[in-house]
């Protein structure tokens, strides 16, 4: 396909011929919705990413310059047995040497996300913040111990404490998610908590926890928001947060230890607008805006 945009691959940032070495950011796609439990079409995500990638440009909402920083996009993992194939993902994200930035896929791209961080920072307190509709905390949906549904569950198995874990935009629940919820130690915020108390109070409460990690991984699934903003998703759930609550608990971010981000459930196919996709891409340039204030201090 013929890529006719105003700008370069990630509105700039990507330097053709640059190693992750040599980069700040390393891209990487998983275009896998073959765990997913419900509409598929997340697979066909980070090749629309990329696309509309053109039409950025290199500044945050604020007007945060980022052509300091540069992008390797080191393009897609397949995967067509998860069993076999999800290593090849958590091993390349364990040995990354700049900061990972993952498009899904469905959730559950995210286990191997997970284990790779775990490893990476293995000696270290390793926190996650989970930005989702879903806890993803069963032990085996769907028939399977991988399903998108299970993500959190097998974080925790790879030595992620459930203290160490913020949830926020919650809003359904299984069965079998509802104990560990209640009595595991997580911290959980819904999408409702976020509209009595408001998205500041939320955001403070999660500083203040994960605060003490040395290392913060940002699990995102796009479905956190509500459908009016982003219907392209696998599983829409009504009275989610809106598009300013996701920015500003990104930007609340700042100053802490993030280590890598991923962006998952986007289903080009369900929403012909695709302002699915540009809301992913907004988040995922505004997470690098964080990274770049950071750096500019």
């Amino acid at each position: 396909m013929t890529i006719e945009g105003t700008h370069g691959l990630w509105g700039d940032l990507h330097r053709p011929g640059l190693t992750p070495e040599q980069t700040d950011f390393s891209v990487i796609g998983i275009p896998f919705d073959g765990l997913a439990s419900a509409r598929k079409g997340a697979a066909l995500a980070p090749e629309r990413l990329r696309y509309w990638s053109h039409h950025l440009t290199p500044f945050s909402e604020d007007r945060t310059r980022l052509k300091d920083l540069t992008v390797c996009d080191l393009g897609d993992i397949p995967i067509t047995d998860p069993i076999r194939d999800f290593e090849l993902v958590s091993q390349k994200v364990a040995t990354l040497p700049n900061m990972p930035i993952l498009l899904g896929g469905d959730h559950s791209v995210t286990i191997p996300i997970l284990e790779g961080q775990r490893e990476r920072y293995k000696n270290l307190r390793l926190g996650v913040l989970w930005v989702d509709a879903h806890p993803d905390l069963c032990d085996v949906f769907d028939g399977s111990k991988l399903s998108h549904a299970c993500v959190i569950r097998r974080g925790m198995e790879f030595g992620i404490e459930p203290h160490d874990i913020c949830m926020v935009g919650l809003r359904s629940w299984e069965d079998q998610e509802i104990d560990i919820i209640e009595n595991g130690g997580v911290h959980v915020y819904t999408a409702a908590d976020v509209a009595e108390r408001g998205m500041k109070h939320v955001a403070d409460s999660v500083r203040n926890i994960l605060n003490d990690c040395d290392a913060i991984h940002i699990s995102l699934d796009i479905d956190c928001l509500d459908p009016s903003a982003a219907p392209g998703t696998g599983i829409p759930e009504f009275g989610g947060l809106t598009s300013r609550e996701v920015l500003y608990l990104l930007k609340s971010m700042q100053g802490l230890p993030l280590v890598g981000l991923d962006v998952v459930e986007i289903a080009p196919p369900l929403d012909p607008s695709e302002a699915t996709v540009f809301a992913g891409l907004k988040i995922i340039m505004e997470y690098i805006a964080v990274i770049a204030r950071e750096k500019q201090k």
